[in-house]
């Protein structure tokens, strides 16, 4: 059977245009092989040509895919706060809001026409409510991500995620701990695809990304083949 992994980046925002393209760049440069980019679309693509030609060029050759990654990745902070210390208010479909879901609808559908193909969604924190997991599903998405599964054709796949996410070198030393336990669970279980996901915040910890570098080297070593997001069906 065929071992799989993804590598995800997360958190990058439309309105960052150019500075953004560079930020994605710089990742596929880093690790040569294929990315999935978490884009929140706090602004239309339309209104951003260098990263729009950017992504589709990119697109075409099976480079990178665009994750669809919310509207502003924060919520309010009227939302339970059982689960603050995890989502830290950013967690943007835990609010029951039909204009949020109105707004949802709308950019995804024109995210959808600009790049000429469906998109994954990827809710921030990889939780949201009941009510928008069946938004999600309605809108006919090409997958859906949650913390420990995606969904591919209305197929469930247990899927863990290596995630760092922190500036906080004590939130990090769990993290790590977590992820190295998440490593060890794909390489004793075959019927399980590992998916990485590096945050922008990682990027400004070069202790960060040398992890995130070791996890893919390992996991090339062990002869894992890297892969879209799309890809990871069992």
């Amino acid at each position: 059977m065929k071992r799989i992994y993804s590598l995800a980046l997360h958190d990058i925002r439309v309105s960052g245009g150019e500075n953004s393209m560079n930020i994605i760049k710089h990742v596929m440069d880093l690790f040569g092989i294929p990315l999935s980019v978490h884009l929140i679309f706090d602004k239309s693509l339309e209104n951003e040509n260098v990263l729009l030609k950017f992504i589709l060029e990119n697109l075409k050759s099976g480079k990178l895919e665009i994750v669809f990654h919310g509207l502003t990745h924060q919520c309010s902070e009227n939302v339970p706060k059982t689960l603050v210390f995890y989502h830290k208010y950013q967690a943007e479909y835990l609010d029951d809001s039909d204009l949020l879901r109105e707004n949802t609808k709308e950019m995804f559908c024109n995210s959808k026409s600009l790049l000429g193909r469906n998109l994954g969604i990827c809710p921030p924190c990889w939780i949201a409510i009941k009510k928008n997991i069946q938004f999600s599903h309605a809108l006919e998405p090409l997958f859906i991500e949650n913390l420990l599964s995606i969904s591919i054709e209305n197929k469930k796949h247990f899927s863990p995620v290596i995630s760092l996410g922190s500036p906080e070198d004590i939130e990090l030393l769990f993290l790590k701990i977590l992820a190295w336990l998440m490593y060890a669970l794909s390489i004793a279980k075959r019927k399980i695809n590992l998916r990485i996901a590096i945050h922008t915040c990682d990027l400004e910890k070069p202790a960060s990304m040398i992890f995130f570098s070791m996890i893919v080297k390992k996991l090339d070593k062990n002869k894992f083949q890297p892969v879209l997001l799309k890809e990871m069906k069992l």
